[in-house]
């Protein structure tokens, strides 16, 4: 039988998105519908003395105006922290204080800008360094009020919402003996997810059941949040998600959707529409990344890795929920994927005055890796030992522990592989392209495991029709990444039957879609696609049993193979699902048997929470070796880098379709590399975004994309379906540190602070004309 595993197959909304017909939210259209805007905070820090809607009340068309006195409690999962609306505090330039309804854009807009607003300002905290500072001003005074998940540390009064500690050894002892200590302070800065599609909801309530359309990732998520907002019933809050532009992890918290929700619930009748314009984007969802941290690594003459101690925080912007757990995801990954003996591993997410922090593609990885690698390369250079050499002796191998006591496993994957293979595709170096330039090579290794909830659920429905046909049910979110691709591959595989006769349906709706925990942390092929077999695996027995009856023979000796059921050894009595789809009719009429309808569910079996003295425990369900490397050029006239080539090697286990998985993989890179080179948002004292839009804010244009090869170790993952893991993600993972070890190979001058931009090569080549070490 022909195979779908590992087989380019071509996306299955392709043709929707080329020509135009896929609905995205804003392409929805109800008719009558009001429209949102929202009153935003001026101030960084301040207290809300008065928040005066009379005026805008007063203008002819507007429905309503709410404020923060009409919210009715605090969300947050991890930490309920957090007012949709301001009620006596704002904590972020940008933060909602008000929602203007009218039944126009135009006059929502007009009607915004009446409301008066008196603060009382307050001292602001930008980065997070400050925020730990002895006697730096409190964000949160009231934080030992707030109800937090039993695995939660705040600190009441300090600015720390969170803290993990993870060790085992003794660090200290360790250190005394070593032959080297390396340590540093390195800083990664905020940065905009920037999706092609803006957050955009509509939300309608009926006086009994509140129906939302959202771009969103996570809409069961959203769902749970919403009925906990309003005291309503789950069953009476109905999420949709049509395809959505784009999402990176920036879609995955919840964040306009409470905020419309509370909004509809006070204006019921007709739809309620919000689509956030590009520059709310900075500063009205969420941003990523924004982490400082000190790191200091031992070894002995031979480069063995000893010990290691970081200290770690992240800033969550002005409420924490889903920092705490990014936080907590790069402190148990803060080795990189090396063996290390003796670990102090810190890390705490910090409250500060800027938009909240959010997933972003990498969810705490890419933080730790940057300061780890760089650590490595520095350790390197300082023992005088190839960079590769001094990593291939201190990777994670079958048989060794990572920091969270988890023994590797042959199925884990080749991290060495990957290493190797970047080593090879990069190649020797060679001159410069253009004479007087710097020509250098960079590589990173990295892991990463899906952060996700020791119960995260996953389900798939296989429903077949009359024509013999079956269409696929998941509550995965299709975002760009081609999943509905990939699980109808594996619904089709283990069906054994034409891929063109199973469709995937496209919208999730709570409403009948299969209970999903979230389209996050790169594990819809590996969790989702093992729901979608588990359910296809369930049809395909009902159908056997079906057909066991009419051939006469046992279950197993049935044959199925492209659409038909047969006899062992008789495929001339072949018969087409069709016949057995909803339900056989006996030549006297009886049925046989009921329609076919297969489910599956799924859920990562042992996952722990973190122990509470070592801070240890079974808390990654999958892991991801890889490496990346980059070959490229420096200017020594202008300081501006010129990447040439960049390479990337993973084991993500068995590739289901390598045309989708290479996008993911450039995808990532590409992002990766603007990162690397030139995104950063920049807060003014007072907390304000400086760059919140397109002309200040720069992301990678195609003239920018240097040559790229991805290249797949394929160890199969014995937990994964057909031997499949996680891939989404990885490939921003260790691009940025790469980049930064070929300068600092080629200038001789380490670097702490990302991105690495013209200004820093031409201040670490006068740093280096003077004889420092340091830009």
């Amino acid at each position: 039988m022909t195979t779908f595993i590992g087989v380019p197959q071509p996306r299955i909304d392709a043709f929707e998105k080329v020509t135009g017909q896929a609905d995205f939210v804003a392409d929805l259209n109800f008719g009558r519908m009001l429209h949102a805007r929202v009153v935003r905070s001026t101030q960084g820090h301040a207290r809300l003395r008065r928040v005066d809607a009379t005026r805008a009340r007063a203008v002819p068309g507007v429905r309503a105006v709410i404020t923060g006195e009409q919210c009715p409690k605090r969300i947050g999962f991890a930490i309920n922290d957090h007012t949709v609306i301001a009620c006596r505090k704002v904590r972020y330039v940008g933060e909602p204080v008000a929602v203007v309804v009218a039944v126009s854009e135009e006059i929502a807009d007009q009607a915004a800008r009446l409301v008066e607003v008196e603060y009382e300002p307050l001292p602001v905290i930008v980065h997070p360094r400050d925020a730990v500072a002895p006697g730096a001003p409190l964000i949160h005074e009231d934080m030992e009020e707030y109800a937090h998940d039993p695995v939660v540390h705040p600190q009441p009064g300090t600015n720390i919402a969170h803290r993990y500690r993870l060790w085992r050894g003794n660090v200290e002892q360790a250190f005394r003996e070593a032959h080297l200590v390396v340590e540093n302070e390195y800083w990664i800065p905020w940065i905009a997810h920037v999706q092609m599609e803006p957050h955009g909801a509509i939300a309608q309530y009926d006086g009994e059941r509140l129906t939302i359309y959202t771009s969103s990732q996570s809409p069961f998520y959203v769902r749970e949040t919403v009925a906990y907002l309003l005291d309503m019933s789950s069953a009476n809050v109905r999420v949709q998600v049509p395809y959505v532009g784009g999402g990176f992890g920036g879609k995955s918290d919840v964040t306009i959707e409470p905020l419309l929700a509370l909004v509809a619930y006070h204006v019921p009748g007709l739809p309620i529409r919000l689509i956030l314009t590009r520059e709310e984007m900075f500063f009205g969802t969420v941003n990523g990344r924004g982490c400082w941290g000190r790191m200091k690594t031992a070894v002995d003459r031979d480069g063995k890795l000893l010990a290691h101690q970081s200290e770690l925080y992240f800033g969550s912007g002005g409420y924490a929920d889903y920092s705490i757990w990014i936080s907590q995801g790069g402190g148990h990954n803060a080795t990189g994927p090396y063996y290390i003996p003796n670990l102090d591993l810190r890390s705490h997410a910090v409250y500060t005055n800027t938009p909240p922090t959010g997933a972003y593609r990498g969810y705490g990885h890419p933080e730790v890796h940057w300061m780890m690698e760089s650590q490595m390369d520095q350790i390197a250079r300082q023992l005088g030992m190839d960079a590769v050499e001094l990593r291939l002796r201190n990777l994670l191998r079958p048989g060794l522990q990572n920091a969270i006591g988890q023994t590797m496993k042959e199925y884990n994957g080749r991290a060495d592989a990957c290493l190797l293979a970047v080593r090879d595709a990069l190649g020797k170096e060679t001159t410069p392209t253009v004479p007087g330039r710097i020509r250098a090579q960079g590589i990173a290794c990295f892991m990463k495991s899906p952060v996700m909830k020791t119960n995260a659920q996953s389900g798939a429905v296989i429903k077949f029709n009359e024509d013999g046909t079956a269409t696929l049910f998941t509550g995965s979110i299709e975002m760009g990444q081609g999943v509905n691709t990939i699980l109808t591959q594996i619904a089709a595989e283990t069906l054994h039957m034409p891929i063109e006769q199973v469709q995937y349906a496209p919208v999730v709706d709570t409403e009948y879609s299969p209970q999903e925990w979230q389209t996050v942390a790169s594990h819809s092929t590996w969790a989702v696609g093992n729901a979608v077999r588990m359910a296809a695996e369930d049809a395909l027995e009902q159908l056997r049993h079906a057909a066991a009856l009419v051939f006469d023979v046992p279950p197993d000796e049935v044959v199925a193979d492209d659409g038909c059921l047969y006899p062992q050894g008789k495929p001339e009595k072949a018969l087409p699902y069709s016949r057995f789809a909803v339900g056989y009719t006996r030549p006297d009429g009886s049925a046989l048997n009921p329609p076919v309808i297969g489910r599956g569910m799924f859920v990562p079996r042992g996952l722990t929470f973190p122990d509470p003295a070592t801070g240890q425990g079974n808390m990654a369900a999958s892991w991801t070796f890889g490496c990346q490397g980059v070959d490229l050029e420096i200017d020594p006239d202008t300081g501006q880098i010129h990447v040439l080539r960049m390479a990337s090697a993973q084991d993500a286990g068995r590739i289901i379709n390598p045309v989708t998985a290479r996008g993911q993989v450039e995808g990532a890179m590409t992002m990766a590399l603007g990162a690397a080179l030139m995104e950063k948002l920049k807060f003014a004292p007072d907390g304000r975004i400086l760059n919140a839009g397109f002309v200040d804010y720069r992301i990678l244009c195609a003239a920018d994309v240097p040559e790229m090869e991805v290249i797949f170790i394929e160890t199969p993952d014995a937990t994964g379906p057909y031997g499949a893991r996680g891939l989404g993600e990885h490939g921003i993972v260790a691009i940025p540190p790469a980049v930064a070890n070929a300068v600092a190979r080629a200038l001789e001058v380490e670097f702490y602070e990302l991105p690495v931009t013209p200004d820093q090569v031409l201040a670490a080549l006068e740093t280096r004309r003077k004889g420092g070490v340091s830009a």
